[in-house]
């Protein structure tokens, strides 16, 4: 059976290439700042990890307060591993549609919007794999 298609035809008039190039453009600072504030929460969370290693030498063995440090820690870490694929996926996103807009090149348009798929999956994963956490938690706790 044959498959009819619109997508061989399609064709962006000079409007959507000005939308999509300023769209490229605000989605890079976007993804930068993203990733500029992922590098800076790895940054204080290896300072915070180096600075709890003096806890042990006070003589309360550091009390409340560091266990509370230690768990923000590596809470911190793993929100900023999941907080890092989909501000990845939007960086690669930007970058190839501005080749593709510039060069005219439909592998690179292709590309660009198999990461912004990509970018949409990890936004939809995350808080399912959150949810089923937690879920999996509180059943541990009451069983």
């Amino acid at each position: 059976m044959e498959e009819n298609s619109v997508s061989d035809n399609l064709q962006f008039t000079d409007g959507a290439k000005r939308h999509l190039g300023a769209i490229s453009k605000w989605v890079y600072v976007m993804s930068i700042i993203g990733l500029i504030v992922i590098i800076g929460a790895i940054i204080m969370c290896i300072y915070d990890y180096i600075f709890l290693s003096n806890f042990g030498d006070v003589p309360s063995g550091g009390g409340v307060g560091y266990l509370i440090m230690w768990a923000m820690t590596y809470f911190i870490i793993l929100v900023t591993i999941f907080c890092f694929l989909p501000t990845y996926f939007l960086f690669k996103f930007s970058t190839n549609l501005k080749i593709a807009l510039e060069y005219d090149d439909s592998d690179s348009l292709e590309t660009s919007f198999k990461y912004l798929k990509f970018h949409y999956i990890s936004i939809v994963v995350m808080p399912l794999l959150c949810y089923i956490a937690y879920l999996l938690m509180v059943m541990v706790r009451f069983f």
